[in-house]
């Protein structure tokens, strides 16, 4: 489907998108940032559908779908009043199938609902009140779900859910700006199989009214003084080519080794800034120690990671035997003596929080960050940039007063925690869960870049990565002139101003702008028009160059 199509009743008016709804607004207030009907593969994958046909009148719409690798079918349905949306989906399989989840999956909105009550019903008839957690919960901040109720904005939603179980998780751990209500708990077995001719069926009922004065949720104020973080490549032998670092001096790196490496890899980085070290037990911990000594390896920081805890758990465990992140600081702290030891995650932020580490035994605190777990579409990945204040703030709860040293910062997924492999994808779509990304050699992949070290930086970030030298995860186009221009302000004190998906900083000469949004802006104030999606290098004395 292309453009945007809604269908309205009174108040209630609700987006079309490929898979579901977008954004569902009462009165224009957001009530719902989504409702799709995913099925979720062995590694967490979600299958894409080819629609069928599709019936949409002013209220109400019927879809027929069908799974493109024949896996399922289905029928989605949606009817809107003036005072609720009922909508209704049937996924069958016409054969065996093994998957981790299918069914409705609702997003509500974060600005206005995070640190607010929620009423909880649930499916034996009890009920409970609690809160959007405000800070990133690590878990389900709401179980066994049958209804719930909550107030956004002035406009109270009641949602009531038939033909599963559902519950809640903070998306925001996947930098989704959103909490996610969802079926089939995660305490059952997964992934799990279905008999052929499953049939599930299952209903959501949007109730919704005005119930008092509409309160503001708009962001804070837009213009913060901050000094810059330092901004570097990341560096994996098999996913990226050290020769191509050539391109980029003065712009540190961040190398990740494990005992596959090439020697002349790390003879060849001698100079790195950061190392990551993923070891398989303490005696291969030991022995990549001293393949970093004999190859002159002199990091300032350094972070070392059993393999096993590359994958996520869920805060309560089982937890892998053997090897723990915390055995590992003693040998680094012997072997790199004079450099930081951290810890924390090698993937995304989401590892950190259910697994962290003790601020007291650590110098600093790292993680990753992808910005395609669940979702890949253009408005998606933009409004990831929405939830990282919050997971930077719930990182800085974690670490104390030790500083936030971050990992690779991208787009496309490093790599799976959450499954066997990262999404294949040879056609080059906008995919959830792959590496290959066809925006990361366009502006968007520059802008996306810009308003994550925006972020970063009013959040006190120290260092971070935004991108690597080439291959998938690459610096490429206007990216690369991003990291150059954004390496060179590195600790200089700067200004950033944001507003409506636009975000300019200024640091003394040197400048980044990155429009986030899907018009031309005729100009931003003291620069040339920024194109559509895209980022644009400035200098105070200079004009304005893409």
């Amino acid at each position: 489907m292309t453009g945007a199509q809604h269908l309205r009743a009174g108040p209630i008016c609700a987006e079309l998108r490929e898979g579901g709804l977008g954004a569902v607004t009462f009165d224009g207030v957001e009530v719902l940032r989504g409702l799709t009907h995913p099925v979720r593969n062995a590694d967490w994958g979600t299958y894409l559908t080819t629609l069928l046909s599709e019936e949409v009148g002013p209220d109400s719409l019927t879809r027929q779908f069908a799974c493109r690798d024949g896996v399922f079918m289905g029928r989605f349905h949606v009817a809107l009043t003036p005072e609720a949306l009922v909508a209704e989906v049937d996924i069958t399989f016409p054969d065996a199938a093994r998957i981790n989840r299918a069914g409705f999956t609702l997003l509500h909105p974060i600005r206005g609902v995070a640190g607010s009550v929620l009423h909880l019903r649930h499916s034996g008839g009890g009920r409970t009140d609690t809160v959007f957690p405000a800070l990133v919960s690590p878990g389900q901040p709401a179980r066994d779900i049958a209804g719930l109720r909550h107030v956004v904005a002035g406009i109270e939603v009641d949602i009531a859910f038939d033909g599963d179980v559902f519950e809640m998780e903070d998306q925001r751990n996947w930098s989704d700006a959103s909490f996610k209500t969802y079926c089939r708990p995660l305490s059952l077995p997964r992934p799990y199989d279905v008999a052929a001719g499953t049939v599930v069926r299952q209903r959501v009922t949007l109730a919704l009214r005005a119930v008092g004065g509409r309160a503001s949720v708009a962001a804070a104020a837009p213009t913060v003084a901050v000094r810059m973080p330092q901004v570097m490549l990341a560096h994996e032998p098999g996913l990226s080519d050290s020769a191509a670092l050539a391109g980029f001096a003065g712009v540190p790196v961040q190398l990740r080794m494990e005992r596959a490496t090439p020697d002349a890899d790390l003879r060849a980085l001698a100079g790195v800034a950061a190392l990551e070290i993923v070891f398989d037990d303490l005696p291969d911990l030991g022995a990549l120690i001293a393949l970093a000594q004999a190859a002159g390896l002199h990091p300032a920081r350094v972070t070392a990671l059993p393999r096993p805890y590359l994958k996520s758990h869920q805060p309560e465990g089982p937890w892998p035997a053997g090897a723990q992140p915390q055995h590992a600081y003693s040998l680094l702290r012997a072997g790199f003596p004079g450099a930081l030891v951290g810890g924390g995650s090698l993937t995304n932020f989401t590892e950190l929080n259910r697994c962290r580490p003790d601020p007291a035994a650590v110098d600093f605190v790292t993680f990753g960050n992808t910005a395609i777990v669940h979702a890949a579409d253009d408005l998606s990945v933009w409004q990831t940039i929405e939830a990282l204040p919050d997971i930077l703030a719930t990182a800085r709860a974690i670490a104390g007063e030790k500083p936030l040293h971050l990992g690779l910062i991208s787009i496309g997924m490093r790599c799976n925690p959450y499954g066997d492999r990262v999404a294949p994808n040879p056609d080059g779509l906008r995919l959830p869960m792959a590496m290959d990304d066809p925006r990361q050699p366009t502006g968007f992949a520059a802008a996306y870049a810009v308003a994550a070290l925006a972020a970063a930086a009013q959040a006190g970030v120290e260092s971070l990565a935004l991108a690597m030298p080439d291959g998938p995860l690459g610096a490429k186009g206007p990216l690369a002139e991003v990291i150059r221009q954004a390496a060179a302000m590195a600790g200089r004190m700067a200004q950033i101003r944001q507003s409506d998906g636009v975000v300019v900083i200024e640091a003394g000469d040197l400048g980044l702008a990155a429009n986030c949004t899907t018009g031309p802006l005729a100009a931003v104030p003291g620069l040339a028009p920024v194109p559509a999606e895209s980022a644009v290098l400035f200098e105070t004395r200079r004009e304005a160059r893409q």
